[in-house]
């Protein structure tokens, strides 16, 4: 059975004298918001981590990630530091695809380091490599070692797009 949807915003509200300083829900508008499900969340204060446990399922105004287990880590101020996602990763995004073992996220970089088999795919198009790393704010990517692009020519004959969008 399925934990009702807890979003930053809720665990705030609900831990309001633990977590001062979060948006309190009612000033967010759907659109806005961050919603994670999961079988169990594991909320500890003292050493500053969320842990959501099974079946983890991301909804973000930007993307969809899905995954076995979700670990956000907390700084001195209570703000998300890392996002760590293990166990049949998967990020959705427009109509692009992100599949791993582990995803791990630095809030404060943008980096995102997706390994354990990563692959990135776009229509039919593949990215694989041993490690894949890409930033968020930079539309920038690194892939090594054993990196491997299949680009497939577009079906009607057009010019395609690039792969990687803009």
């Amino acid at each position: 059975m399925k934990l009702r949807s807890v979003n930053a915003g809720w665990v705030g509200l609900l831990l309001l004298a633990a977590i001062p300083g979060m948006v309190r829900a009612a000033e967010v508008s759907e659109a806005e918001l961050t919603v994670i499900t999961s079988e169990k969340l594991t909320f500890d204060y003292q050493n500053q981590y969320a842990l959501f446990e099974k079946d983890v399922v991301v909804v973000d105004p930007s993307m969809k990630l899905f995954s076995d287990n979700l670990l956000v880590t907390f700084d001195e101020n209570n703000k998300a530091k890392k996002i760590k996602a293990e166990g049949r990763v998967r990020i959705v995004q427009e109509d692009k695809q992100a599949r791993s073992k582990v995803a791990e996220y630095n809030v404060e970089t943008g980096e995102i380091v997706l390994t354990g088999e990563p692959q990135v795919t776009r229509g039919k198009d593949t990215l694989t490599a041993e490690v894949i790393r890409f930033w968020r704010d930079e539309n920038r990517m690194e892939c090594s070692p054993r990196a491997r692009l299949v680009i497939y020519p577009s079906e009607d004959g057009s010019p395609r797009e690039s792969l990687f969008g803009e």
